[in-house]
């Protein structure tokens, strides 16, 4: 499914705990009706691609390929705009 929309936070994650591979689950805003809120990116895509901070990440444009995995939504490819769409909270 290709999705477009907002980054609101981005997170690290270790899964299975104990286990050394982290991902990282996005919180998204602005993706279509029935479409997913929370998108996981796989340790592989996080080894390839040093842009994908979660300090950086929030508040990006974003477009993005996942797939239904097990109930959560894994990205197998994702694209962020270089600048800010969002404020910053404290901003």
């Amino acid at each position: 499914m290709r999705i477009k929309g907002i980054v609101r936070s981005g997170t690290l994650e270790e899964n299975p705990p104990g286990s050394d591979r982290i991902e990282m689950t996005l919180k998204v805003q602005g993706v279509g009706a029935g479409q997913p809120r929370t998108l996981v990116i796989p340790f592989d895509l996080l080894l390839g691609d040093d842009t994908l901070d979660p300090d950086q990440i929030a508040g990006k444009g974003f477009e993005a390929d996942a797939e239904e995995e097990g109930g959560r939504w894994v990205v197998a490819s994702i694209a962020l705009a270089t600048g800010r769409v969002l404020r910053r909270p404290d901003a």
